[in-house]
């Protein structure tokens, strides 16, 4: 009796296809990995481009924000501290102005004035990292510059106005930065301007007909300053909410992936047993057909 080459060549197929199975069912255990390849699961391997993708752009985010926020903090600080000079603006500018101060004291008031301003121009050019925080898009140019040649005195900004913003992950926009020339030298609320005003109203020693006004105006400034902070205090909480989200959606996305890639140890150990069983049975019955073509042949 002769063996069915058709038969034979079934036989030598399935052990192919079963030798095959033996070698990926093993690798997913060495690996621990389901997916090695596009043609092993192409539906998972493109939804794990999908997760790739997005964790990429939380983790690109997450670093992102941590820089940013400190460059806000910084901006914030700085604002705080400028808040702080303005108050004690506003106290020495009203002693000067209630009458009960000699000459000197006066002048002594214009001077204290003096090294406020020189403070508040100081905080203005605050940098994190060499870069100027209040300069707009021009961070390695000094906001502001003084000229002192001139009563009252002149503060000069060198910045732009550009405002800058970071996407978070879900779209949403938050602003990085104001421009010093939003803060410090804005129309009507010109933080400078007023400082050196109040330091030339009293730099004589009697107080100047303007100063009372002067005074007012820096009570407006200051609020106006406050509100600015308020900005970004703002941008601070709202990076700090979206850096969380995004920790923790990066956090759910990688749970998911590895659900999807990792190779189920137990359910791949049973297949690789039946499929080396089948690997066996299979070697077995070819040896068989091998020696009784060999036997009808002789």
């Amino acid at each position: 009796m002769r063996v069915d080459p058709n038969y034979l060549n079934n036989v030598v197929s399935s052990l192919d296809n079963v030798t095959g199975t033996v070698q990926s069912l093993t690798q997913e255990i060495s690996t621990g990995v389901r997916v090695n390849s596009l043609s092993s699961d192409p539906i998972a391997s493109g939804e794990n481009v999908l997760l790739n993708s997005q964790i990429n752009l939380d983790a690109s985010f997450a670093q992102t924000a941590s820089s940013t926020e400190s460059m806000l903090q910084v901006s914030d600080s700085a604002l705080g501290s400028v808040v702080s000079q303005l108050t004690s603006a506003i106290s020495l500018a009203t002693q000067a102005n209630n009458g009960t101060l000699n000459a000197s004291n006066v002048k002594s008031v214009a001077t204290q004035l003096s090294g406020i301003r020189d403070e508040v121009l100081s905080l203005a050019n605050t940098t994190y990292l060499g870069q100027y925080v209040f300069s707009g898009s021009q961070g390695s140019t000094a906001p502001y510059t003084l000229d002192n040649s001139v009563s009252p005195a002149v503060a000069t900004y060198h910045g732009d106005s550009a405002v800058s913003y970071v996407q978070t992950p879900n779209g949403q926009k938050i602003q990085l930065n104001v421009p010093g020339n939003e803060i410090f030298s804005s129309a009507g609320n010109d933080v400078l301007g007023t400082l050196n005003s109040l330091v030339a109203d009293f730099s004589s020693g009697t107080a100047s007909a303007t100063s009372v006004t002067d005074t007012t105006q820096l009570s407006q400034v200051l609020n106006f300053v406050s509100h600015q902070r308020v900005t970004i205090d703002n941008s601070i909480t709202r990076l700090k909410a979206s850096a969380g989200y995004s920790q923790t959606e990066s956090t759910q996305l990688q749970s998911e992936q590895t659900s999807l890639m990792q190779a189920d140890v137990a359910q791949v150990s049973t297949q690789l047993s039946t499929a080396e069983s089948q690997q066996v049975a299979l070697t077995q019955i070819l040896a068989q057909l091998g020696k009784t073509s060999l036997f009808n042949s002789l």
